[in-house]
């Protein structure tokens, strides 16, 4: 007859995984950098998204000014900046707007303009283009 006292295997043998005292401290410093990363990707992301949608509003609104009957390239792009200005003013910084005209009386209006970083070495650019036919009022005969 064996003479172990009850307990006493208990004591010399561990459970399996160890001691974990702390390691939920080590998964946090892992798991919080990360997830304040990714959080801050999303929010770039989204500023992004609106810049490049008020962006596009922006260039349509004055593409058709410039499109219009007597639409002027002044005209144009002081439409399209304030535009710019009322849509996206801080989302888009520097903004660019130019005005050309295509053969076959067709006109085109684009802009562009950089837009704020939240990461550090990030530099996104938004723009938008919008060309069509000038309109004209054309005596038939």
């Amino acid at each position: 007859m064996s003479s172990i006292l009850p307990g006493a295997c208990d004591r010399s043998r561990k459970a399996p995984g160890g001691d974990e005292r702390g390691s939920s401290t080590a998964e946090i410093v892992v798991i919080l950098p990360v997830l304040m990363l990714l959080i801050t990707v999303g929010l770039q992301f989204a500023l992004w998204a609106l810049a490049s949608s008020a962006t596009s509003d922006s260039v349509a609104q004055g593409g058709a000014a410039l499109r219009a009957d007597g639409g002027t390239t002044t005209a144009a792009r002081a439409v399209a900046l304030q535009e710019l200005q009322v849509l996206a003013s801080g989302l888009v910084v520097q903004p660019a707007v130019s005005v050309g005209t295509l053969p076959d009386s067709f006109a085109s209006l684009s802009a562009s303009g950089s837009v704020p970083s939240l990461l550090p070495g990030e530099h996104l650019i938004v723009s938008a283009e919008s060309i069509g036919p000038d309109q004209q009022f054309r005596a038939s005969g």
